[in-house]
């Protein structure tokens, strides 16, 4: 008996929903906190992320705003090379023209100009090339329309000893005595660095000669049929190209710097524009000591440093690296006004979950009446019907899901009463075919010969046969009788089908083919008449395999006829079992009128017949792979020497470790003969 104490349903539910609606405010509370206090921390990484993310991207921009820019003039300079390549290849197609040495009076005005080595070389010597050179006036010209804002001069140096020079202010190389300006420009970086390299090169920063700003030099080599004759270059003033790169604003304490080959700082707000004293980003007072060998590495990157962060990107054609400077309080800035957005959150969930709390409670009262009352309602009408009273019919009021289960326990109650009554018939005719079934079980086994030995008066030869139906009652059957003291048959069929009907038509094939087979009687006559019987009355369409044979037991001569059935195993003593090949001829009650051939052979003293239905070879096992003539040779070997009454059993075994779990889906039928000798009967 239960002692627990009775609650209501109206309790059970009020107390049931509050909880709920509590739970529900609860857990909807909580994931929201804890989203925020995760997010809370993962913003810091998020927007670091984010911030390395932007910062990247801008520093690339900005790089390849630099890098184009740097292209352009690398390309100026590549132009100017092949210009001059293709006077020296073929000056005939120029003409000469008239150059002037350095004018020191000449200012704001473009003009080609000219001044010597040193006193050793003169301008008689140097007159041809001179005048032909001097041809890239017009190239030159060109590109100071495009470019005379970041380009200063444009100059050429040759190893025979001259330099030309493109500008609007004069040199401020002195002039001799002899009225000629000399300069020595082999010994200048930009054109030790441009010949050394072969290639298109940048130099360090110096202030302009005329105090434009600070200029940057591009130089290149240029070849006279293969020898170098020179340099060519440009002096760039970098001040636009600074302010643009550097000229970022990602919020207070943050800005950009530029640093060149060698560390140099060379760009940044609280560096002198025209200074070219420049600190080194790996100096020892410098913030940026630690992390110098990473930012010179001219690789793109982001570390973190002495609270703050470095974005740094190589501009390669100029051997430098943008970097961008952002302190860490920055970045934390957004996490503070989060963490005050969690507070008033919080703050916000407290007050909710009591205002939700009242009202659950409130509510959930007058829920509870409505829903329960019903219930209650139907509870006494079903009460009523699990007494026994299976006439009453319960009350159905509404139009809801309690209108629809009172009506589902009417239907019930009526489903019930019907089953009650079908199950009453059904489980008494259940019950009279079990016993059918049974007794035909019974019945069919005692059909086959079963007691063994099964003439133990006989010493000639030896017979054991065994018949495992699939189902209660099964189709195969097997057969062996005494003709007379000297002949002996043996019979194994197979009907087609399994259950009741195959077991009817298996009685008759049994009765018929003894019944038919006689002394002197043709095995192929006995089948043929049995065949014709059996179509007569086969309105079911079975049909027989079946095989038989009648063993002579002095000469050992076996006569036989075969139906569609399976070859039998022959051993010879002291060899192995062998598949005996006959023709299978046709199935027993297939067709009216069908002709069988019959067939002889002869066996020894020793010798031994195996026959079996195709419930042997085709058993199953759970992989879906069949028994199959190769093991059951291989078992009929391994068990030769074994008597008939073990041989069955061991083949049986065999078989049942192959298929497992797996169900039996066909009878097995088998039947073991061995011949002795001489009929000994006594």
């Amino acid at each position: 008996m239960n002692n627990l104490p009775r609650k209501s349903i109206k309790a059970r539910t009020s107390k049931i929903v509050i909880m709920l609606v509590l739970i529900s405010v609860v857990i909807v509370s909580g994931v929201a906190l804890f989203f925020f206090l995760r997010i809370r921390q993962s913003s810091e990484k998020t927007i670091v992320e984010e911030m390395e993310r932007n910062t990247s991207i801008i520093t690339k921009d900005k790089a390849a705003i630099a890098e184009s820019e740097f292209n352009n003039y690398s390309n100026y300079i590549t132009e100017s090379v092949l210009f001059l390549e293709a006077l020296y290849r073929d000056p005939n197609k120029y003409k000469a023209n008239v150059i002037g040495k350095i004018d020191t009076s000449i200012v704001d005005d473009y003009s080609m100009q000219y001044n010597l080595l040193d006193k050793e070389h003169s301008v008689n010597e140097l007159r041809d090339e001179l005048f032909l050179l001097t041809n890239i006036e017009t190239l030159w010209s060109n590109i100071m329309k495009l470019e005379g804002k970041t380009i200063s001069t444009l100059y050429a140096g040759t190893e025979s000893g001259f330099m030309m020079s493109y500008d609007k202010y004069a040199s401020l190389a002195e002039v001799s005595e002899d009225g000629e300006v000399y300069f020595n420009h082999l010994e200048r970086s930009w054109y030790k660095k441009a010949k050394a390299e072969k290639t298109v090169v940048f130099t360090d920063l110096s202030q302009d000669f005329f105090g434009r700003g600070l200029t940057l030099t591009c130089a290149a080599p240029f070849y006279n049929n293969g020898k170098f004759a020179g340099v060519v270059a440009m002096d760039i003033l970098i001040k636009d190209l600074q302010d643009e790169i550097i000229n970022i604003d990602l919020g207070e304490g943050s800005y950009a710097f530029l640093v060149n080959e060698v560390g140099n700082i060379i760009a940044s707000p609280f560096l002198d524009k025209n200074t070219t004293e420049f600190e080194n980003i790996g100096g020892l007072k410098s913030e940026y000591l630690s992390v110098s060998s990473k930012i010179l590495s001219y690789k793109s990157g982001m570390l973190f440093t002495n609270g703050f962060y470095i974005a740094y990107e190589p501009i390669k054609l100029a051997h430098w690296v943008l970097c961008i400077h952002i302190p860490q309080s920055l970045i934390m800035q957004p996490v503070e006004v989060i963490d005050s957005i969690i507070l008033r959150v919080a703050t916000i969930f407290i007050i909710v979950f009591l205002a939700v709390a009242l009202f659950s409670f409130v509510s959930t009262q007058v829920f509870a009446t409505k829903l329960t009352d019903p219930i209650l309602a139907l509870k006494d009408d079903v009460s009523k019907i699990s007494d026994g009273n299976l006439d009453y019919v319960a009350r159905v009021t509404g139009n809801d899901e309690i209108s629809d289960l009172a009506n589902s326990f009417n239907s019930m109650t009526q489903s019930l009463k019907n089953y009650i009554k079908d199950l009453t018939s059904l489980t008494a005719e259940k019950e009279r075919i079990g016993a059918e079934l049974n007794v035909a079980t019974h019945i069919q086994s005692s059909m086959l010969p079963s007691i063994f030995p099964a003439f133990p008066k006989d010493a000639s030869f030896d017979i054991f046969a065994t018949m495992n139906p699939a189902k209660e009652v099964g189709g195969d059957f097997y057969d062996f009788f005494k003709i007379d003291d000297k002949h002996i048959a043996i019979v194994v069929a197979d009907v087609s089908g399994k259950g009741v009907p195959a077991a009817l038509f298996m009685v008759i094939g049994k009765t018929l083919i003894k019944d038919h087979t006689g002394l002197n009687t043709n095995l192929a006559d006995v089948f043929y008449d049995v065949n014709n019987i059996l179509c007569e009355s086969n309105s079911e369409n079975l049909f027989i395999t079946a095989f038989e044979a009648i063993i002579n037991l002095e000469t050992g001569k076996v006569h036989y006829v075969n139906a569609g059935h399976e070859m039998p195993y022959i051993y010879k003593k002291g060899k192995e079992w062998t598949a005996y090949q006959m023709k299978p001829g046709f199935v027993l009650a297939g067709m009216e009128n069908m002709k069988f051939s019959a067939g002889e052979f002869t066996i020894e003293a020793g010798d031994k017949i195996f026959q079996y239905t195709d419930g042997v070879t085709e058993a199953t096992s759970a992989n879906n792979e069949l028994y199959g003539m190769d093991r059951l040779k291989a078992a009929l070997d391994a068990n030769s020497d074994k008597k008939m009454e073990d041989l069955l059993p061991a083949i049986k075994a065999d078989i049942d470790e192959f298929v497992g779990e797996a169900p039996q889906f066909d009878d097995i039928t088998m039947l073991g003969f061995e011949y002795k000798g001489i009929s000994q009967n006594n």
